[in-house]
């Protein structure tokens, strides 16, 4: 401590801005299509769906991601642990542990998973030491295993009521020990923490995956002037963040006819001007 601020260790490797889209959003009608598309466009990174996909479409992902200087950032799908019965628990444990095992094979930074969402049956006490001794261990253990993790995703209030900052994740995923981790979303961080900045410095190392959307709506970034990430950069770079920021959100509607959907083309003109816009906002950070 100096004059009351905590000392900043430098990072032992400066960071970097993976831009990252999730499987949904990239054009293509299928793997390679939508991995040439990210090539070709300044993307570094994808995140998959989790789930049955990632078990069905491991191998052809493995040879598709052959040669390529993408990654493979996170599988992204539901998840709960905070149901009352222990065998509907014992069940969502045994749902995602081949989905870890594929992730794994793909090299993935690790699945997402939010402990719970809406009503919490259980109490929070309990729900917190049944998913840090019990069933977010075994999965961070099994993810260990086979080279990945488990990633805590916090979200906003009226999603769940059980874990919504940042700090508060990344103490929840200190405590299972290898093979847990933490995500922020600028999204969910907008509506939960005071610093972006601050959610990312508490982290620190334990950061694996970044999720962004527009933060005046949940749509893609750089829609509205409000879009600013710069202090949210600044914490990434403190701490050397090296993984994904992957667009999570939708589109705006089509300025003629609000009712509709906007065309494919400007959906491809909305994430290169994302892309855009995030690398000038690094830079400023």
């Amino acid at each position: 401590m100096s004059d009351g601020m905590p000392k900043l260790t430098p990072p032992a490797q400066p960071a970097e801005l993976n831009l990252c889209l999730q499987w949904g959003s990239i054009p293509g009608a299928e793997i390679n299509e939508k991995l040439d598309f990210l090539e070709a466009n300044g993307f570094q990174a994808v995140e998959v769906p989790s789930g049955e996909w990632a078990i069905k479409n491991c191998e052809a992902m493995l040879k598709a991601m052959a040669g390529r200087k993408l990654s493979v950032a996170t599988g992204c799908g539901p998840s709960d642990f905070s149901y009352a019965e222990p065998e509907k628990r014992e069940a969502e444990v045994q749902k995602h542990l081949p989905v870890l095992e594929a992730l794994g094979a793909m090299g993935s930074v690790g699945l997402v998973l939010c402990p719970a969402r809406g009503q919490v049956p259980m109490g929070f006490k309990e729900l917190r030491e049944d998913f840090v001794t019990n069933t977010g261990k075994r999965l961070a253990e099994h993810a260990a295993k086979h080279g990945t993790s488990i990633v805590l995703e916090p979200l906003r209030r009226n999603e769940t009521p059980f874990l919504r900052q940042v700090a508060d994740g990344a103490r929840m995923a200190a405590d299972i020990g290898p093979g847990a981790s933490v995500m922020g979303d600028f999204w969910h961080m907008q509506g939960e923490e005071t610093s972006f900045m601050g959610a990312f410095l508490c982290a620190g190392p334990l950061l694996t995956h970044v999720h962004i959307a527009g933060l005046k709506q949940r749509i893609i970034p750089g829609v509205f002037p409000e879009d600013n990430y710069v202090d949210g950069f600044k914490g990434l770079k403190l701490i050397g963040y090296r993984g994904a920021v992957s667009f999570e959100g939708g589109w705006p509607k089509d300025p003629q006819d609000p009712t509709k959907g906007i065309s494919q083309d400007e959906k491809i003109r909305l994430m290169l001007n994302m892309a855009k816009l995030l690398k000038e906002q690094w830079e400023q950070a």
